[in-house]
């Protein structure tokens, strides 16, 4: 594989891809499994994501799945198309136009979209992670960390037994990488438990510390619910800072 890409880099979770996909893969068991235990009322079940419902999840993460699978198909051949036919309003349209489908509909989108993904992942050549698409204007490699954060993210967003306590250390310290834009300035993170720092603060300056674990530091960064919320350190009954917008 090429050394361009540097994928066990710090802000990538410090694993290789082979460790990745062991990962990934192992989310699209969970998945799989997880959405086989929802039933139809289950399905229309409000969850902690504004105005969604499982089987907004369900029809998203089929959707993109699908997306990926194609912008890994085109990248093998030397081609890029967009992720989305239509872009984003294509995608956001099928959300609210199918997530109210039968949830056994649901699931066959899904699992035809993981398999569709798998496929066309096995098929990669050894520098395929390199090539260019769609996505965000990167290598694929992009998507590939895309997924990692959208399978486990999501799978949470489900609430059928998955939680941000089980993710592994490798995707939370990505996702705190990852997600550090949302940061307002000023801030310096510190994860009790592994020693990671990561600061929008001014050289010189004293930054507001927030502290606490991880795992909790990953899903307050990413808005997902976990047991353990972080601190402001010096003050634990301060209020958290409000976050930035998504990247």
């Amino acid at each position: 594989m090429s050394t361009t890409i540097d994928y066990t880099a710090y802000e990538y979770g410090g694993i290789d891809v082979p460790e990745r996909l062991k990962e990934i893969r192992a989310a699209h068991e969970r998945l799989r499994a997880a959405v086989a235990e929802i039933t139809e009322e289950g399905a229309r079940e409000a969850i902690h994501l504004p105005g969604w419902t499982r089987g907004h999840v369900l029809i998203h993460l089929a959707d993109l799945s699908r997306a990926f699978a194609r912008q890994a198909r085109y990248a093998a051949e030397g081609r890029t198309i967009e992720v989305f036919d239509g872009g984003r309003p294509t995608r956001n349209r099928r959300i609210e136009e199918l997530h109210d489908r039968p949830v056994e509909w649901l699931r066959e989108q899904l699992d035809e979209g993981l398999t569709a993904l798998e496929e066309a992942w096995d098929a990669l050549g050894p520098d395929g992670w390199e090539r260019p698409c769609e996505y965000r204007n990167s290598p694929l490699f992009a998507t590939q960390l895309a997924w990692w954060r959208e399978s486990e993210l999501h799978t949470v967003d489900l609430a059928v037994g998955r939680s941000s306590e089980e993710w592994s250390t490798a995707l939370s310290s990505h996702v705190v990488s990852f997600l550090t834009v949302r940061l307002p300035e000023g801030l310096v993170l510190t994860a009790e438990d592994t020693g990671e720092e990561w600061s929008t603060a001014a050289e010189g300056a004293t930054p507001v510390a927030i502290r606490g674990s991880l795992l909790s530091l990953a899903a307050w960064i990413c808005g997902r619910p976990h047991p353990a919320v972080p601190v402001v350190d010096g003050d634990p009954a301060a209020a958290l800072p409000e976050l930035n917008a998504w990247p």
